[in-house]
């Protein structure tokens, strides 16, 4: 005779064993997302590791615009919903297939390690156990640990016969890493919008309105717009001054507080986090790191950029120290070629 019940036993023993496994392995992955969170070379907010699996999320979830079930379609007009969620669907789609390296919300489409010589001041800021020796033989920048290139550079000068030691420093090489071509979350208006209507005003001018204009008027236009689509190419594809992690506060050199202090050692000041406001670092919680005190977290690209001033969604990323300049001559050279492509049209052949 057919058991019933020690079949359905058996079944719902499998899909609590399935249920567990799955649990198991989202377990895992929370962990990892963590441990990388933890590990960043960056002040960087809590997000997927990898574009590939902030896709293979969307995925599992459903994308935030487009809910899997009908039920969560009921909800969508009474949650709110994260303005930004298309853009970042989008870069997790095409920056996965373009194996694109990830800082919070930001895309890297280029990076390079360069070695540079640091001071080494005797910091004991690092915690047990971090830093020390990777198996390319290099010391990172943020890491502690014993360096592997130290140099003393001693200073003697002769003065009255007697011979005076100057200065003994302690030098090594680290590694740093420098991101050279970065694009913010909201790529898709610059690549989309912002350049097409710049590219398609143009060449309406350069059709209708160059024709039969002096050189020089021709020469002028052709400067201009070239640097514009520069400015917002450096503005848009740069580093906005994404600021590196800090676990602990940088040491500072307070020349008041070594006069007071006997002992002339350098001192921490630590912001805030300990009730000092008038510190130069302050401690964010989206990060878990200290920041300094011009720099700000930018909700939208989930990092501290440093001089933060907004985040332009016509250039797709935040506005910080690194790519004000450049964003100060785009918004300058956008009314001044407006101008003159208004000029241009409307004049005709009377110049």
């Amino acid at each position: 005779m057919y058991d019933f019940d020690h079949n359905e036993q058996l079944g719902g023993n499998g899909l609590t064993k399935a249920s567990t496994i799955e649990e198991q392995y989202h377990s895992e992955r929370e962990q990892a997302k963590l441990r990388h969170w933890k590990e960043s070379d960056f002040a960087a907010g809590l997000v997927e590791p990898t574009w590939s699996d902030e896709l293979e999320n969307y995925r599992r979830k459903g994308c935030c615009c487009c809910p899997p079930d009908s039920e969560a379609m009921g909800q969508i007009f009474h949650e709110e919903i994260d303005p930004g969620c298309g853009c970042i669907y989008l870069s997790a789609v095409v920056c996965s297939r373009l194996g694109a390296g990830r800082i919070g919300n930001m895309a890297v489409l280029k990076e390079r390690y360069v070695m540079v010589e640091a001071d080494d001041d005797g910091d004991d800021e690092c915690e047990e156990g971090a830093g020390g020796e990777r198996v390319d033989g290099f010391v990172d920048e943020e890491e502690g640990g014993l360096s592997l290139h130290q140099r003393n550079s001693t200073s003697n000068s002769n003065t009255g016969g007697g011979n005076k030691i100057l200065a003994a420093k302690t030098k090594r090489l680290v590694r740093k890493r420098e991101i050279q071509l970065v694009l913010g979350p909201f790529w898709p208006m610059l690549l989309f919008i912002t350049y097409p209507l710049i590219f398609g005003v143009s060449a309406w001018t350069f059709y209708i309105g160059i024709p039969g204009k002096p050189w020089f008027v021709q020469l002028g236009w052709a400067l201009l717009t070239l640097q514009l689509i520069r400015s917002l190419f450096n503005t848009g594809f740069r580093d906005p001054g994404i600021v590196k992690r800090h676990t602990n506060p940088p040491p500072v050199q307070d020349d008041s507080a070594l006069a007071a202090d006997n002992n002339s050692r350098i001192r921490r000041r630590i912001g805030f986090r300990s009730g000092n406001e008038e510190g130069p670092w302050r401690w964010t919680d989206q990060v878990q790191s200290y920041r300094p005190k011009n720099s700000m977290y930018c909700t939208d690209c989930k990092v501290v950029v440093e001089e933060f001033d907004h985040t332009c969604p016509w250039t797709g990323t935040a506005i910080g120290k690194k790519n004000m300049g450049s964003f100060q001559m785009f918004v300058g050279l956008v009314f001044g070629c407006l101008i003159m492509d208004i000029f241009l049209l409307t004049t005709g052949g009377m110049i």
